[in-house]
């Protein structure tokens, strides 16, 4: 067992920060880690989720929301769409998608332009409650670069 231990630490050893991130991203995401859509107030963001279902017919809702993991998930942004399920003994594979709208928002010093997304199906938690972090930047205020004077002339 200490063998095992001691081939396992060696292994992470040479795993970078980034490579650690996509492997946890990898283990029930579904979406590449690093991945990072930047989007301003005004735009869309459609988000994808997929699941496998056998059992009895159901109706519920897909639901959505984009913000801030910090205790509890701060919902900022959210999207919600009504889905039927057939009954099936084998599983099937469903895919389901929902848009939201980035309104714009009061900006708070303290808030970050980077979002987690978190989907559900709300009378169904035992499905899971998926989650991604820092994923969605949100350009909530205007930033500048290289600001310069370039001349000066008599005129």
């Amino acid at each position: 067992m200490d063998k095992e231990r001691t081939n396992y630490d060696a292994i992470l050893e040479r795993l970078d920060i980034p490579d650690i991130e996509k492997l946890l991203a990898s283990l029930g995401t579904g979406v590449q880690a690093g991945l990072l859509l930047t989007v301003n107030p005004g735009d869309t963001v459609r988000v994808t989720a997929s699941f496998a279902y056998r059992g009895p017919a159901f109706t519920d809702t897909f639901y959505v929301a984009i913000g801030n993991r910090v205790v509890a998930f701060d919902e900022i942004w959210v999207g919600s769409k009504p889905i039927s399920i057939p009954q099936s003994i084998d599983f099937v594979t469903y895919t389901q998608t929902v848009d939201i709208l980035i309104t714009p928002v009061g900006r708070l010093p303290w808030t970050p332009s980077r979002f987690d997304i978190y989907a559900k199906l709300s009378g169904n938690l035992g499905a899971g409650l998926p989650e991604i972090a820092n994923v969605i930047e949100v350009l909530l205020k205007g930033e500048f670069q290289n600001f310069q004077i370039t001349g000066y002339d008599k005129v």
